[in-house]
């Protein structure tokens, strides 16, 4: 009887998985972690709720704190925007940092405006939205480790889609700020 085979990645593929996993994904998740266990503590556990008593009884909303409201809004904006990153990459959208087969440079809808919207969402939903949602000056201190090491992932797909479109992403880049549209 043959031995089956096992699939296997492509060198550069398994490459930047590796350092992907190292670099963006365990680091991430630690201050992920940390955050939403310092966010419970302080509060945040009955975000979901609120939302709905707000929008079935409006009223309610005259009852919550002015930087509840706005760090609820700032939630609901930031995860609208990463939804609108990932629905407009589709099929080119990965967890990891790969090109796939049939690859295309996407720069319509959101990224018209900005590179990397679903990191702009990310920032807004757990930097701003969250701990202004609960007022903790503690979990958005821990939530700003996350800029470092999002930045590190974004050199490291900018790397990647150079080497794979390579003057058409360039362009891009020159046109089409990194995170925050018009400004970085």
């Amino acid at each position: 009887m043959e031995k089956p085979t096992r699939h296997r990645f492509p060198k550069n593929v398994r490459s930047s998985a590796k350092e992907d996993l190292v670099q963006f994904a365990i680091p991430g998740i630690i201050v992920l972690i940390v955050e939403v266990n310092l966010l419970g503590q302080d509060g945040l556990g009955d975000i979901w709720w609120t939302l709905g008593q707000m929008i079935v009884h409006p009223s309610v909303l005259a009852e919550v704190p002015a930087h509840a409201v706005a760090g609820m809004f700032l939630f609901l904006f930031g995860l609208t925007i990463m939804c609108w990153g990932q629905v407009t990459l589709f099929k080119n959208y990965s967890g990891t940092v790969v090109i796939h087969e049939g690859h295309e440079l996407v720069t319509r809808g959101i990224y018209r405006l900005v590179r990397n919207p679903m990191y702009l969402g990310l920032f807004v939903v757990l930097i701003v939205g969250l701990p202004l949602y609960v007022s903790s000056l503690r979990a958005f201190l821990v939530s700003l480790f996350l800029i470092p090491i999002v930045l590190n992932r974004i050199r490291l797909e900018e790397k990647l889609l150079t080497e794979h479109f390579g003057e058409l992403y360039l362009e891009y880049k020159r046109t089409t700020k990194r995170i925050i549209p018009g400004v970085f």
